[in-house]
Order: C-alpha cells, then structure tokens, then sequence
C-alpha cells in the first residue's frame, strides 16, 4: 500500500462519518458555483450585450473566457494542491473564484468583463481537483462510491440548474436597481464566503508525499500549448478563419511534444513532474478521459445551442427559457441516484445504458427541432438527457479515477477536470462555428420562418453531439471490456 493510500485509510478511519460528509458539502459548494459558471452566462448574453454595449467578438470572449482560463490552468491547480496541500490550495482557489465574481458584477466595460471572468477560471482552477483529490481520499469503498455519486449529482444540477436560476435571477426585483445580469455573478460572494468558512472548519488537510517543488517549466509549457490550442479555434471564425486560426493550433502540437517529452525527463531523474505521463499507459483510464472529453463537448455545446433555439428562434424570456430545462434537472437528479443501485445490478452496464440514453435524447430533440414539433415532445428529449446525464457523470468519474492508484489521485483528477474543461470549450467553439455559420443573417421573414430557420441550425449543430455521445459510448464499453 502506497504511503498516500495508508494515509488516506487512516484519515478515513479517524474521522467520524459527520465530519466527513460535512466536508464534502463544504467542498461542494465551491464544485456547485464553479460549474454553475460555465453555463449561467448563456441565460444573460442578451443582457450583458445591451448593459456593457459589448460587440460579438466581446460577447464571445466573455463566454469563453472562463472556460479556457479554466483548462488551461487546471493542472497546475491540481500540482499545487499535491504539492501544498489540497485544503490550503482550496481555500485559495475559492478566495480568488469569489473576489473575481464580485468584480465581474461590478465591471464598467466589456473587457473588465472579460479580465474578471478569466480570473474566475483561475480560481476554479485551482480549486476544482481538490475536490476530487480530497475526496478520493477522504471515503473509502462503498462511501466512496456514494461520494462520487454526490459529486457527479452536484456537477449535473449545477449545469442542468443554471438556465432556471440565470432567468431566475435577472427577473428577481433586486437585479433592476443593480442592471439585471449583474446578480449571476454577485450571486456568487455570500456561497463563497459560506464555503471558504466550512472549508476551514471541515476540511482536513491531504497532500501527495512528494517534495514541495513545483514544475514550473511543465506548468508554463501545458499552459501555452493548450492556449495555442483553443483560442485561436475560439476566435478564427470572428475575424473569417485567417491563417493563424489553423497555423498556431498545428504549432501547438509542437509545443505539446515538448511538454510530455520534458514531463518524461523529469520522471526518469527522479524529480516530480506536473503530471505523471505514466498515467497515460494505463490503456483503460486514456480511454475514459477521452470518453469523458466527448460527453462534456455535448453537454457544454447543447446547452448553448438550445438557449440559442429558445430565446432567439421562440422568442422567450430568459425565466420561461430557463424553466424548459427544469424538467431536465429533475431527470438528472433521478438518474444519479439510479445509476449506482443499476450498477450493483447488471454493472458497468449501467454507465453504458445512461450513454445510450443520453444519445437518445440528442437524437430526439434533433429530430423535433427540424421538423418543428411540439414544445412537449421536446421537453421528452430533455427529459431524456438529464437522465442519460445522470447516470453517467457520477458513474464515469468513479471508474475511472478508481483505475489509478491512491498517490496519483491529485494527477487523475487533474487530467479528468482539465479534460471536462477543454471539452466544455472545444464543444462550445464547434457547435457554435457550426450554428452561427447555419444561422448567417436571420432578420426578416415571417415568425414561423424565423424559427423554422433557428430549429434547422439546431438540428443540424447537433449532429455533431450525437457523433461526440456515440464515440464516447465505444470507449467506454472498450475500456470496460479491458477492464474486464
């Protein structure tokens, strides 16, 4: 047994059942508001267009943002919490989460916007593979499993949630004296603060038994390649696709080579790299980030498309928008509890058979949006997803981070929350390009023109979940059937 894994089964004998599920809550409230950002912004882009007389490229950048400042930092965040322990890293992380929210509902500019949202990614950064880490540490066996369940419910309906509680929050009286869109970022201060508080209180501080030396060459050359990587795909299609949106993302492999080949130096000289390469020989759990890779492109890009089909193509408030989705949530949190009393059943099945409904779902709401079915029947598809959801984030994100060895748990969550990041932005960018080019110039026609044209854009964007949520089921049996 590994020095880390000694110590996190004594961590977990020592304290009482109380105090570690009240640790987790704490932990889980940071996890619930910095999910909750990548995807509330959809809701209030109209009103933040018109507040800050933000042009498309800014809008744009506001979006993404978050999401790139969020991949591109998380493994350095998960190093760090190894490195100087995860509690202190935690509290760090959030401390920076909820200063920067409060400056982004205070931003006077459309680039303040930007800079403050970037900053939001920072702190997420390096918060977020704490939470896994810590818990991976925390729980042992069957209380494990029910954690991970917990995480994975929290991760959903922080997602599946941000629609209601975005058109919520605008329409709330108080957002009038203060410029509406700006209560999904103030909204963030007082949970922040209770979290930083419990934190203090519950968490019991873990780290990797490891010298407290940071890579900071790795850390650099991670950070620039997948920079490299996603801003220009991000913007090449704002200024008509020049040469460096194709040229700097090939270059970044280049710089990609250079950080696994250094990564892998460091390890052979018996120095502590960023990330252990000789994570990625474990043929099984590359085959799980991956497939988790492509169902975060999904979620992250439907959400987005769909907001798109409801508030521009039907012309709905963001409040009626958002209570579309509220089926959803409700579906996903009876799939979350589903999954792991399926999986005691037929096994790893069951994380097959939330893909499968999940695909499903997209087909469906493909479907009704190109032929311009009725509301309800899309409500069904969305129903649906949040169930396939359900089931398939917390059973996912227990495989595979129980295929790695306690002392690597802070690595394995940092590669499983880097790739759910970069899927979240790489899906956005592609459904987006795909939408917006569909799309072109919707003004004139008449209302049922109009939307018919919005339901097409739709349909067609989401073809490319449904191939992301196929694959992901193929890895997924692939490395089942390996494990097994």
């Amino acid at each position: 047994m590994s020095t880390e894994s000694l110590a996190g089964s004594l961590a977990a004998a020592s304290t009482s059942p109380a105090r570690r599920w009240s640790a987790l809550a704490a932990l889980l409230t940071g996890n619930f508001v910095t999910i909750l950002d990548l995807f509330i912004v959809n809701v209030v882009i109209p009103d933040i267009r018109t507040g800050l007389h933000a042009s498309f490229a800014e809008i744009q950048l506001i979006m993404v943002g978050y999401s790139a400042a969020y991949a591109v930092f998380l493994l350095n965040g998960a190093r760090l919490g190894d490195l100087f322990g995860r509690k202190r890293m935690f509290l760090a992380g959030m401390a920076v989460f909820t200063l920067a929210s409060a400056l982004c509902g205070l931003a006077t500019s459309a680039w303040m916007l930007i800079a403050m949202r970037v900053a939001q990614g920072l702190g997420a950064a390096i918060l977020m593979p704490q939470v896994m880490a810590t818990a991976r540490v925390l729980f042992d066996g069957d209380e494990r499993r029910r954690a991970f369940g917990v995480m994975g419910a929290v991760q959903g309906a922080a997602a599946s949630l941000s629609q209601l509680a975005g058109g919520w929050l605008i329409g709330h009286p108080l957002a009038a004296d203060i410029g509406g869109w700006r209560m999904v970022f103030l909204v963030n201060v007082p949970i922040g603060i209770a979290a930083l508080l419990a934190a203090r209180v519950f968490v019991t501080e873990s780290r990797a038994p490891v010298p407290a030396r940071l890579d900071v060459h790795g850390a650099l050359a991670g950070a620039v390649a997948l920079g490299m990587l996603l801003v220009p795909i991000m913007q090449g299609r704002e200024f008509g696709w020049p040469w460096w949106s194709w040229a700097v993302p090939l270059a970044s492999l280049l710089v990609f080579r250079h950080f696994v080949r250094y990564e892998q130096t460091l390890s052979a000289a018996g120095r502590v790299p960023i990330i252990e390469i000789a994570l990625f020989a474990n043929r099984s759990f590359v085959m799980g980030v991956l497939a988790i890779f492509l169902i975060y492109t999904a979620i992250s890009s439907y959400f987005l498309a769909l907001t798109m089909l409801l508030q521009f193509g039907h012309g709905m408030s963001a409040l009626v928008a958002g209570m579309v989705f509220t089926p959803a949530a409700i579906a996903f949190f009876t799939g979350s509890l589903s999954g792991p009393r399926l999986t005691e059943r037929i096994g790893q099945r069951a994380l097959l058979l939330g893909v499968a409904i999940f695909t499903v779902g997209l087909t469906l709401s493909a479907t009704v949006a190109q032929v311009g079915g009725p509301l309800p029947l899309l409500i069904v598809a969305l129903v649906l997803n949040g169930f396939g959801q359900g089931m398939v984030l917390p059973l996912s994100l227990n495989t595979i981070l129980s295929s790695v060895q306690a002392s690597q748990a802070g690595m394995g969550a940092g590669a499983v929350t880097t790739m759910q990041a970069v899927g979240n932005a790489v899906g956005v960018t592609v459904v987006g390009v795909l939408l917006f080019s569909l799309l072109g110039h919707v003004e004139g026609g008449s209302s049922a023109e109009h939307i018919a044209r919005y339901g097409h854009a739709f349909a067609r964007a989401t073809l490319y979940n449904v191939g992301a949520t196929a694959l992901a089921f193929v890895l997924f049996w692939r490395a089942w059937r390996r494990h097994a």
